[in-house]
């Protein structure tokens, strides 16, 4: 049996492409909280069919698990430090009245 040994970036390029991902220049609305990444400064949301989007680049970033949010967004084959959730850009968000579960 032959071990293959990947660096780093080789994996997750892997896992970037054998994951399924929205197209490119997609428009996306999702209704849901945003929550913190597992990296620092990184910022998440999950659509209702659990697809993790980065919404870092949002400006003004949302506040995590504060209130549910209604944003729209375009979908990038980006790359970003987070290593999660598929990167929006051209974020737009509205705060909503319902508070994120706790």
């Amino acid at each position: 049996m032959k071990i293959v040994s990947l660096s780093l970036p080789a994996a997750l390029l892997v896992c970037t492409l054998a994951s399924p991902a929205a197209a490119e220049g997609k428009k996306v609305t999702i209704t849901s909280c945003p929550y913190p990444g597992v990296e620092f400064s990184c910022l998440m949301i999950k659509d209702k069919d659990g697809t993790v989007y980065n919404i870092t680049g949002a400006n003004p970033k949302p506040m995590p698990n504060d209130v549910v949010i209604i944003l729209t967004g375009t979908v990038t084959q980006k790359l970003s430090i987070c290593l999660q959730g598929i990167v929006l850009d051209d974020i737009k968000w509205q705060r909503t009245k319902m508070r994120c579960p706790q």
